[in-house]
């Protein structure tokens, strides 16, 4: 038996496990929807349900911050290091809001073959959005890595999408501001495409409303050489030909003394010490 086909056989008994709730000793209640998983497998990934679950008596966690959306991707990678942005790797029989989900006692269940239902086409962005802020929040920090993955592949390809500004707002609004990650990804993203994104109104609102982002932009810039500090060698050349030209000012007309002025000779502008002119 060959490692590809050994992995296939334990992906598939950790999805069983997980769609099924066989031998689960640990219940995770999720705004009225109940996981019923394995301590082995979820908190030794997890310092926040180790934590919740330490005192060895304790046999559920209470969630409510979290939609069962988000959870179900959470415990997709717990046990099979993976989970879809855009539907669930486990389907649901029912839209997931309204499906206690393996609550095996009221005869609920699981399907793996049922469609999901469709989505907005940013709504991939969003779910990796909450899967990264709960990532964060439940210590999981491989997930964290692959939903920043994913939100970055979705950013780089959909940046020209009418919505993309409401994918910032919502990073800006929701990511914690302890954690930047998702926002360095949306400034490297503004920072390549600027000259395009910088005709939408929504994202120029979005970085007039949201300074931190303006100068994550900037420092992009400047990091990609797409805004460059001046040659003064170049400057200063320039600027002695125009000198050189000029014999006169042009305001009151006497012989050039020249005075330049802290940064006006990187702009090759230079100011009649007589009168004070710029020329």
């Amino acid at each position: 038996m060959d490692a590809t086909s050994t992995t296939s056989e334990l992906k598939d008994v950790m999805r069983d496990l997980l769609l099924r709730g066989r031998f689960f000793d640990m219940k995770i209640l999720c705004q009225g929807i109940t996981f019923k998983v394995h301590q082995a497998i979820v908190c030794t990934q997890s310092s926040y349900f180790y934590s919740a679950m330490c005192d060895g008596f304790k046999k559920a966690v209470n969630i409510e911050d979290d939609t069962p959306e988000t959870m179900e991707r959470v415990l997709s990678f717990l046990y099979l290091r993976e989970y879809s942005e855009d539907g669930h790797i486990i389907q649901y029989q029912q839209p997931i809001s309204a499906l206690p989900i393996c609550d095996h006692e009221s005869g609920s269940s699981l399907s793996e073959n049922k469609p999901e239902i469709s989505e907005p086409a940013n709504q991939a962005a969003f779910n990796n959005i909450e899967v990264f802020i709960a990532a964060d929040k439940y210590a999981i920090l491989p997930l964290k890595s692959l939903a920043t993955l994913k939100f970055s592949r979705w950013a780089n390809t959909n940046c020209s999408s009418p919505m993309f500004h409401e994918v910032v707002q919502k990073v800006m609004m929701s990511v914690p501001p302890h954690e930047s990650t998702l926002r360095e990804v949306i400034a490297d993203v503004i920072s390549r495409h600027v000259f395009d994104l910088i005709k939408d109104p929504e994202i120029v609102h979005n970085l007039d409303s949201f300074g931190c982002l303006e100068s994550l932009v900037i420092a992009r810039l400047i990091s990609n050489e797409m805004v460059k500090r001046p040659n003064e060698y170049d400057v200063l050349r320039a600027l002695v030909q125009k000198i050189n030209a000029s014999r006169r000012c042009r305001h009151c007309a006497k012989d050039f003394n020249v005075r330049l002025i802290s940064g006006e000779y990187l702009d090759e502008n230079f100011r009649c010490a007589s009168c004070n002119t710029r020329n």
